[in-house]
């Protein structure tokens, strides 16, 4: 451990310099600390530094009481300025004496580098700047300059060039004669003032003992009478106490009295709002109730009215799974060659119809819209943007018509029968069989009753009559009623349905004679 006297000495004798008679130096006349030249034991270049002070107590150094922050990288470190706000409050500022510590490393990796026993009054005065000194050295920076120890015998030869050199053991600071006056009449008023303290001490003595028993009685007095003021003031304090506890108690109870009030009068609007929530959920039930009997009556008029729909365009087949309705043969879309236009014409022009009058009963909007004008019916498509405006609407009849727009015509048309049948969570794995699609959304999902179903037509004939399947089977339907409340869908929506059949299956074009599968890049052409 280094230590940091008054006094350097060298060989020659003692060299007088700045601050041999100064005041005192306290630790509260430190302001800053500084390293210089610290020398690195692993040999890097740089440190990470900081320091510690510590003070003695029973020749016992004490726990630091002063942590500074980390300089980084460097080997002359400069720390901040002492902040006393920051040390313990009982810390005594007074000593002059004291350990100081400084740490280097990197990371988290900190080792002892200096540790100096510091006595303030021993520091010497380097100037008014921070200078380089000899390795490892700590310059403590005061009120009027900076000191150290001044170890570096050159620098400090230096400094005091001109100074005179003597023995360290004969040098004594001298009196003036004026000093000397005062200290001699200093000296001989102390004597006198013993003398005379002395004496009125052999007087107190003396009559101390002459009044022992008075002065213990009044001794007892006093202390009973400190006692009995003691006792006041403390009854005092506590009446005092006592009268803010009880305007404490009263004002707590005026708190709970406003808020009792106020709770009751929110009881009392809970209790209103509670009794009309009841009312409103009274009427809610009944408007529930009419609601699904209001949706049960729909749904059985609907059935009627798909029932109805049923018996004036019924829909029938024979053993050849050939499909008709109101007795007129209508093949699937590849099968229109070579077909009687006529027959086909009025077909498509009832089948228009039905999809417009399932389409207007379930409230579903057309993906292509129809336009119903019996066996010279059209349909719209709104939705290519290639298409002018004049070239859109598309016949459901060949007669007097390209072939391309006929065709394209009924494929706009099963795509509506299969937006229908999506509309009621039903999958069309054959866009080309219009009316067995369209039976068969009558049959599973909108309610046709058995009763209204016609009978099938016999093999090989191509229109059907209703006597001629009176001995024939007719077809039983298994009816559902998937509909929700207002006629929608569980589940479902016509977007999604138009989404997924505006394309047509994979497998429909090879079968349908070419005419699916070019609709995609034809459209581009039409008109």
């Amino acid at each position: 451990m280094a230590t940091a006297w008054g006094r350097l000495s060298t060989s020659s004798g003692l060299i007088m310099a700045h601050g041999d008679l100064s005041l005192a130096r306290r630790l509260r006349h430190l302001r800053s600390i500084s390293a210089r030249n610290l020398v690195n034991p692993a040999g890097r270049a740089l440190l990470d530094s900081y320091f510690t002070l510590h003070l003695w107590h029973d020749s016992h150094i004490l726990p630091e009481f002063y942590t500074s922050e980390v300089i980084r990288d460097s080997l002359n470190p400069t720390w901040c300025s002492l902040d006393f706000g920051l040390m313990p409050d009982n810390l005594d500022t007074s000593v002059s004496r004291l350990v100081v510590r400084v740490y280097g490393g990197r990371g988290d990796r900190f080792s002892a580098l200096i540790e100096w026993d510091v006595h303030l009054d021993g520091l010497r005065y380097v100037g008014p700047q921070i200078r380089a000194d000899a390795p490892n050295s700590i310059v403590f920076g005061m009120t009027d300059g900076y000191y150290g120890t001044l170890s570096n015998r050159k620098k400090l030869a230096d400094r005091t060039q001109g100074s005179l050199q003597v023995d360290e053991n004969i040098v004594r600071t001298s009196y003036s004669v004026f000093s000397l006056i005062r200290l001699h009449t200093a000296q001989r008023a102390i004597k006198q003032t013993q003398a005379t303290v002395k004496r009125v001490h052999r007087d107190i003595e003396e009559r101390l003992r002459s009044k022992a028993s008075h002065i213990l009685m009044l001794k007892d007095r006093e202390q009973l009478q400190i006692g009995i003021s003691m006792l006041h003031s403390e009854l005092k304090r506590q009446r005092q106490a006592l009268e803010k506890q009880t305007d404490l108690l009263l004002h707590t109870q005026m708190e709970l009295a406003h808020r009792a009030e106020e709770l009751e009068k929110k009881r009392e609007c809970l209790k209103q709002e509670w009794e009309t929530v009841q009312k409103k959920r009274r009427k809610q039930e009944d408007k529930r109730s009419m609601l699904q009997k209001t949706n049960a009556q729909l749904t059985v008029r609907r059935r009627q009215i798909f029932s109805e729909l049923a018996f004036i365009y019924p829909i029938a087949a024979n053993d050849n799974e050939e499909h008709f309705i109101c007795h007129i043969k209508l093949p699937n879309s590849d099968n229109f060659q070579a077909k009687d236009e006529a027959s086909v014409s009025g077909a498509l022009g009832f089948t228009a119809h039905l999809v417009c009058m399932v389409t207007l009963f379930l409230h579903v909007p057309l993906r292509y819209p129809v336009l119903h004008r019996g066996s010279k019916s059209r349909i719209r498509d709104d939705i290519t943007d290639k298409l002018t405006d004049k070239d859109r609407e598309f016949p459901l009849y060949a007669k007097g018509n390209e072939r391309f727009h006929f065709d394209y015509g009924v494929y706009l048309l099963n795509k509506n029968i299969a937006q229908l049948r999506y509309y009621c969570s039903l999958n069309t794995p054959d866009l080309r069989r219009t009316l067995y699609n369209l039976r068969d959304l009558l049959e599973s999902k909108l309610g046709v009753p058995a009763s209204r179903l016609r009978p099938s037509v016999p093999r090989g004939s191509s229109v059907a009559s209703p006597e001629s399947g009176g001995g024939a089977r007719q077809h039983v339907l298994s009816i559902s009623a998937p509909l929700g409340v207002n006629g929608e869908k569980e589940g479902g929506t016509s977007g999604s349905a138009t989404a997924a059949a505006a394309t047509p299956p994979k497998e429909v074009g090879p079968r349908h004679g070419g005419v699916d599968q070019d609709f995609h890049g034809s459209r581009q052409t039409l008109g």
